[in-house]
Order: C-alpha cells, then sequence, then structure tokens
C-alpha cells in the first residue's frame, strides 16, 4: 500500500511535466506559425503595391489617349517569321471580342474599334457598341503554337 500512495505523487509531477512541455510546445509552434504568416502577408503586401503602381501607370496611359508619339517596338525572336508584327497583333485582338470587359447596350455588339500597340509587352484596345465606349489595356505573348495570347490588365469604362 505504501508503494501505491508514494508512485501516485510521482504521477501527478510526471504529468503535469508533459501538459506543461506540450502546451511550450504548441507556443512555439503557434509563433512560428504566426511569424510565417506575417512574412507571407508582407511579401503579398509588396506584390500588391506593384501591381497596383503597374495599373496606376496603365491608367495614366489610358488617359492619354494616343500615346504621345510613334517610337519602334522591339517584338522579340518570336515575331521573327511574321511580316508586319504590329498588325499580326491589332488583327488578332480584334478577332477576340470576348475579351471585351464592357457588356453591350441596347442590343449592340462590342467590338474592337481601335489598337494600338503600346510596348513589346501590351496593347491598348478601344471598343464600343455604337452606344458606349471603353477602354483596355492587355498583355500578349506568342504561344508555341504561333497564337497570341492576350490577358486583360485594366480598364477605363465610361462612367455612369
Amino acid at each position: 500500500m505504501r508503494t501505491f500512495m508514494m508512485n501516485r505523487p510521482i504521477s501527478k509531477i510526471a504529468l503535469l511535466l508533459i501538459l506543461t512541455t506540450l502546451v511550450f510546445s504548441s507556443c512555439k509552434d503557434n509563433e512560428r506559425e504566426m511569424a510565417e504568416t506575417e512574412m507571407e502577408l508582407d511579401s503579398l503586401s509588396r506584390e500588391l503595391a506593384l501591381y497596383k503602381k503597374t495599373s496606376d501607370s496603365l491608367q495614366a496611359l489610358i488617359e492619354k489617349g494616343d500615346m504621345a508619339g510613334d517610337y519602334n517596338v522591339y517584338y522579340g525572336k518570336k515575331f521573327d517569321s511574321i511580316e508586319d508584327p504590329e498588325a499580326f497583333i491589332i488583327e488578332a485582338l480584334k478577332k477576340k471580342p470576348e475579351l471585351i470587359p464592357l457588356k453591350p447596350k441596347v442590343g449592340g455588339k462590342m467590338a474592337f474599334r481601335k489598337v494600338k500597340v503600346l510596348t513589346e509587352e501590351w496593347v491598348l484596345g478601344i471598343y464600343d457598341d455604337g452606344h458606349i465606349e471603353g477602354k483596355s489595356i492587355y498583355s500578349y505573348h506568342m504561344q508555341p503554337d504561333g497564337k497570341l495570347k492576350f490577358t486583360h490588365i485594366t480598364s477605363r469604362e465610361p462612367e455612369n
């Protein structure tokens, strides 16, 4: 009986030590997760600031209308086999009215009316349906199959 009584306090102490260790270990894991989350949040905040700066710059280009001068655009080796890369890009975008983010009004049909290649990466598309007009900037790149892929970057749509 005496042996049994002596082991009980030791068991409680051992259990208390194990629980204390687990609690501290869990706190350390939470601190590490919190630090990793903060680092990821900082990284995403910097990336968002970069995208906002790019979007603001592109919005300024849209505001100017005609891009303040003609200059040569170097399209890269992927366009070497194309006789007129600018015309190729313009026609490719005009064939993709589904990229227009503005919905037509009064039964109209949205279409690109004017397209201007801005740089070796961006193109400005001006579109309307006969009632409303919008402007968008798209990035573009040549795919291995020889077709262009356009990605919507930013838009300026009519104010209601």
